[in-house]
């Protein structure tokens, strides 16, 4: 159809993207380079300031996307090349295998619980979260089907404990397969959805508009940073976060890595490497770290009360509707602010108790602080497939990584590539509320383009 667009991301943004374009009639194509649609909303616990479920938000859009007849959702694939010719643009995209049939798979997950191999799950390996080599990203995943990772497929994780790899027959060439355990299990619920033989496969398609809204990923601490590679109770927010998700590792239990013991004394430090040397930490505020610290403390209060909640903060970010009332909730539930500067962090060896060292910004005082577990606001940064996306579509990014408006002034949301726009974290740091104004407004723009 010419008059389709195509919505790259399937994070918040992209989905309101593509429901607002396809309410007009709009073919949407939705892509994203995940096994699921969702992007980090899907896999928080609460949004901030209402402490509403995240998911309980989320999952009802994304039902609304898989069931609407004006969009085609295309996960596991990548923007390989976009030609723009009269107006128009020839995208070509690769979809990677799954090796799995989406259309026999029902998410049953006995192929899952055949699998004889487990390892640490990307983003929850140091609280504890693992996957199986053939997974779902989450349980409300759509499209709702598993894939088996690719290490398994091609052989690499038989010295792991894998099934699949000491065949000396391509499973291309085979497609029977008497080894691998998840097609067996498969087979027995009488569904034949693991397709080992499955190979990569190139798309093509012409659309009048592209949106953009590749998301925002979450800063790595640089090396040691405060113990955060040295010691098991030194986390990230975003692990925190997952503690507290029903859905995660621990079922919601906010419980340390090294002892599986519930925390009775949690610190938070903000602006956790910002500003370090040699590009070793983020250069910027990344605007929304203080508002999930205050959700954070907030939650845990909620969980435990008797939980001691402390916050080291250089300034306070409270810029949006409610944000303020949200930091004073906290200070009312008993959450304490020190305005700081940390420095070092030591462990005790046999209580494996963490002990801060902080210069008190108010007092000049040189001080310590002993807590069982620290979490620190490492900040946002951008998604790590723009560089390789900006050069595809020859769209510019900024200084930071992040993708470069025309004027956000005069042509807001535009690019200086006429008929692509942004929308959400593709272009810095933001929370979901925007996110989701800028993709109605970046709908608008690329379903009235002539």
């Amino acid at each position: 159809m010419n008059d389709s667009i195509l919505v790259i991301g399937g994070g918040i943004a992209g989905i309101n993207c593509a429901l607002n374009a396809a309410k007009y009639g709009t073919k949407v194509y939705l892509v994203d380079d995940t096994a699921s649609i969702g992007g980090m909303m899907a896999r928080l616990d609460k949004t901030f300031p209402t402490n509403d479920c995240s998911i309980c938000i989320e999952a009802p859009q994304m039902f609304d996307v898989d069931n609407h007849e004006n969009i085609e959702i295309l996960t596991n694939t990548e923007v390989r090349k976009v030609k723009k010719v009269n107006g128009k643009f020839k995208v070509k995209l690769m979809k990677r295998a799954k090796y799995v049939d989406e259309e026999k798979c029902t998410g049953c997950g006995a192929c899952v619980e055949a699998c004889p191999v487990s390892i640490p799950d990307e983003m929850d390996g140091k609280v504890g979260g693992v996957r199986k080599l053939v997974s779902m990203p989450f349980p409300q995943a759509v499209p709702n089907v598993v894939s088996v990772d690719p290490q398994c497929r091609h052989g690499e994780m038989r010295k792991d404990g894998a099934c699949i790899g000491d065949c000396v027959v391509d499973c291309s060439q085979c497609r029977e397969c008497p080894i691998a355990l998840c097609v067996k299990a498969c087979e027995k619920e009488g569904k034949k959805a693991i397709t080992l033989w499955q190979a990569n496969k190139n798309l093509n398609f012409e659309v009048k508009s592209i949106v953009v809204a590749t998301g925002i990923t979450n800063a790595k601490p640089a090396g040691d940073l405060l113990g955060y590679d040295v010691y098991e109770n030194v986390i990230t927010n975003v692990q925190f976060e997952r503690l507290m998700n029903a859905g995660g590792p621990t079922a919601g239990e906010v419980i340390r890595p090294s002892d599986k013991k519930h925390a009775k004394k949690i610190a938070w430090i903000q602006c956790a490497g910002r500003g370090l040397a040699e590009g070793r930490g983020v250069p910027y505020c990344s605007k929304i770290c203080c508002m999930i610290a205050a959700k954070q403390t907030i939650i845990t209060k909620e969980h435990d009360p008797s939980v001691e909640t402390t916050i080291f903060y250089n300034d306070l970010k409270a810029y949006g509707k409610g944000f303020w009332g949200f930091y004073q909730k906290a200070v009312d539930n008993g959450v304490r602010y020190v305005r700081a500067r940390p420095y070092e962090v030591f462990e005790e060896p046999e209580s494996k108790n963490l002990t801060l060292q902080y210069e008190d910004l108010e007092t000049g005082e040189l001080l310590k602080k002993e807590v069982e577990l620290l979490v620190l606001s490492t900040g946002i940064i951008p998604n790590t497939r723009n560089k390789k996306l900006a050069k595809a579509l020859k769209i510019e990014l900024d200084h930071l990584g992040f993708f470069k408006e025309k004027d956000p002034l005069i042509s807001p949301l535009e690019t200086n590539v006429d008929g692509i726009y942004l929308c959400g974290g593709s272009m810095g740091p933001i929370d979901i509320a925007e996110s989701v104004v800028q993709a109605c407004a970046a709908a608008m723009k690329a379903v009235l383009r002539n």
